[in-house]
């Protein structure tokens, strides 16, 4: 009889939980949406993932704690093979994993000791078990090719299956073996508490020295965290591709559809009345993403001043590339931003005159 393919297969102290393995994934896809500068992003990644971790290892030992003090006929039979591996944990066993399950051929757990291995199989019954489960646990070792096995009971055995243990490499734990085990796996714990109680602290310090250099790295090469179009730029920058290369408009769309702030709709404006001598009007566009007012078309530009979402500009004109517009800003302030920046009709920028830079 072959074994499903759903049998557990797990170190009993290795389970990730749930909860946690939700939070890794939140951390990963937030830190991509915040938009950050690389280094930040791995920055703030890392911290999350540490974050989770220590998260994950307080859910585990809670659960574990919880096997340990809960009664073993309280325990399902799944949780009851749960709480022997965790006792062979606590007394020093090595390899200890759970298999148990439909079609697991008498076998719930797996583990070595003195360079023996074993096989274990755990029955959680309240009657004295008979002498079929310490045949079959025999026929097992053959089959597994393991040295030695473990019958583990919460009830007595009965005389017969004593007698079909006997001369076989099968040991019998019932009801008071089983309490003896827990009370030395106490005592083991309670000497070894000191120990792990410095390995978790040097763990915790491992990891906040991790995070401190990696935010001194990121914030050596990228400065503080800038969540607008510059960033962006800059990212891209970083992975090679060149700050100055043509936006196409596919490109400028989905930038402006990844910003989830809604666009403001403009007021109409009221016809003006003729004059004899009509001024010609310049063209006006809308900022969606805040960011500098540039001296020169490029990002090592000085700063004049800054554009808001939700302004409303005066276009003068366009760099020979197109990346970058010729503006006047509320505050009169006249200098070139990035083209991403603005929400820009692509009639209206293809009339905008080009502007050579000083």
């Amino acid at each position: 009889m072959t074994r499903r393919s759903n049998t557990r297969s797990r170190a009993a102290s290795e389970e990730f939980d749930p909860i946690s393995g939700l939070l890794a994934i939140g951390v990963i896809l937030g830190s991509i949406l915040l938009s950050l500068p690389l280094l930040w992003t791995i920055t703030v990644m890392v911290a999350g993932m540490t974050i989770v971790f220590f998260i994950n290892r307080w859910l585990r030992e809670q659960r574990i704690q919880k096997l340990r003090r809960q009664q073993l006929l309280d325990l399902s039979p799944s949780e009851f093979e749960q709480r022997v591996a965790l006792l062979l944990e606590d007394l020093g066993w090595k390899k200890v994993t759970v298999r148990g399950g439909s079609g697991d051929r008498g076998v719930d757990i797996t583990a070595e000791r003195d360079g023996l291995r074993f096989i274990i199989q755990c029955k959680r019954y309240t009657k004295p078990v008979g002498p079929k489960y310490v045949r079959d646990l025999v026929g097992a070792l053959q089959i597994q090719q393991a040295d030695r096995a473990i019958l583990v009971a919460t009830s007595a055995f009965t005389r017969q299956s004593q007698l079909e243990a006997r001369g076989q490499a099968v040991e019998l734990w019932d009801d008071r073996i089983l309490l003896q085990r827990i009370d030395e796996a106490e005592r083991l714990r309670a000497t070894q508490q000191p120990q792990r109680s410095r390995q978790t602290a040097l763990l915790f310090a491992s990891a906040l020295v991790l995070n401190l250099v990696l935010a001194g790295v990121a914030l050596l090469f990228d400065g503080l965290p800038v969540n607008n179009a510059e960033a962006q730029i800059r990212q891209t920058s970083f992975f090679g591709i060149t700050a100055n290369a043509p936006l196409s408009n596919q490109t400028v769309a989905e930038a402006a559809s990844a910003t989830a702030t809604p666009r403001p709709t403009r007021t109409p404006q009221l016809a003006a009345t003729p004059q004899p001598t009509p001024t010609p009007t310049l063209p006006t566009a809308t900022v969606f993403n805040g960011g500098n007012v540039r001296a020169e078309p490029n990002l090592k530009g000085t700063v004049l001043d800054h554009i808001h979402a939700y302004e409303t500009v005066i276009l003068l004109g366009r760099s020979a590339d197109g990346i970058w517009i010729r503006i006047i800003n509320p505050r009169q302030q006249e200098g070139w931003v990035h083209r991403t920046l603005l929400t820009l009709a692509p009639a209206i920028e293809a009339e905008l005159p080009v502007i050579a830079s000083n």
